[in-house]
């Protein structure tokens, strides 16, 4: 067996199992999570933003309705299917304070949305966030007796949740932010960090 398994997603010890989430750390978890299900069938991201799939049939009178399980195609099977799967894999995903929050939901949209509601909070606790964030950007500044590992991880952080929450800077403007808040001697190997370690 590979020795390099479970090297990207040790939360789940496998490529194949999803990155478990406890309750903390949820941007990390969230963008990990996404790319988890994205990568396993298609169509499987699109039940967490648009809700279960569900077979339909149009009448004569063009009345939809929901099509009888029985007279599902095999490729209507397979799509409801995924339903259960993407469910599945979230549910795994979650630790049993996490699971208990979203006891009552039945889909994986509804799952998804409540974790989502309750860490990032309603639109207006959102765009909050975001101008709490953008304002961290803007007064970011090297601490004193800091390295650059420190001062570059704690940049990246605020980066990274501001992403998640949907907004960005341009490479431009990050490069200019770092070499603002550091003494000129610093620069230099900033630089070289920067475009070495990271591809933001």
């Amino acid at each position: 067996m590979s020795s390099n398994k479970g090297r990207y997603i040790p939360e789940g010890g496998s490529a194949s199992r999803p990155p478990l989430f406890t309750g903390k750390n949820y941007y990390f978890w969230k963008n990990k999570m996404q790319l988890f299900l994205k990568s396993q069938e298609v169509g499987m991201w699109r039940i967490v933003t648009e809700g279960d799939y569900v077979p339909t049939v149009t009448s004569a009178e063009g009345v939809i309705s929901d099509k009888p399980e029985d007279a599902w195609t095999a490729a209507e099977q397979q799509k409801v299917l995924l339903n259960s799967k993407a469910h599945l894999f979230l549910s795994c995903a979650l630790s049993m304070e996490e699971s208990e929050r979203v006891d009552e939901c039945d889909t994986t949209k509804k799952v998804w949305d409540t974790l989502q509601v309750h860490h990032e909070g309603t639109s207006h606790v959102k765009e909050t966030r975001i101008d709490i964030g953008t304002n961290k950007f803007e007064t970011f500044e090297m601490i004193e007796n800091e390295t650059i590992d420190e001062m570059f991880s704690r940049f990246t952080t605020i980066i990274n949740e501001l992403r998640s929450l949907g907004k960005t800077f341009s490479t431009n403007d990050r490069i200019r932010k770092l070499l603002r808040c550091l003494p000129v001697t610093w620069r230099p190997m900033l630089m070289k960090l920067f475009f070495k370690e990271i591809n933001l």
